[in-house]
């Protein structure tokens, strides 16, 4: 499992908003442009999304399952094409909030997706690139929310 961390001056409450943005989420990932809710309530155990991708030339759309919500704590979805649990956890710390991101490997990826890994065409390697991406993410949004902290 893969994990990053990071403190933000932020309320949970505000954190829980920028995490749960599915079609905003491209403003902080490296590689995930947004996504689109597709089927249930959205933020909900059930509900459906799509999230579109792009790394370099290559773009690829993911079908995602929420599987896990505790509203302001912690929010869980799975990328059925690459058997990628995502979840995002959010601790009250301080005059912050502690978000930690992980990424779990829950079954066998599509053909398509292994085809794609071994390639190279994602990155030499593709652990190491969705870590530090994890991170990137989560470093973004920290500026982002500090930036437009109410005065």
């Amino acid at each position: 499992m893969d994990h990053a961390s990071v403190l933000i001056e932020a309320a949970p409450s505000a954190v829980w908003d920028v995490v749960t943005d599915i079609a905003g989420m491209g403003r902080f990932s490296p590689e995930n442009t947004g996504g689109r809710w597709t089927g249930g309530e959205p933020v909900t155990a059930g509900a459906t999304f799509t999230g579109s991708n792009r790394h370099g030339p290559v773009r690829w759309t993911t079908h995602c399952t929420v599987v896990d919500v505790v509203p302001g704590e912690r929010f869980s979805f799975e990328a059925d094409e690459p058997k990628a649990r995502w979840s995002y956890l959010l601790e009250p710390s301080g005059t912050g909030t502690r978000l930690t991101e992980t990424r779990e490997i829950y079954g066998t990826p599509a053909l398509w997706v292994r085809i794609v890994q071994r390639s190279k065409v994602l990155g030499r390697n593709r652990d190491t690139l969705m870590r530090d991406g994890m991170q990137t993410t989560l470093e973004r949004m920290k500026a982002h929310l500090e930036a437009h902290q109410e005065v």
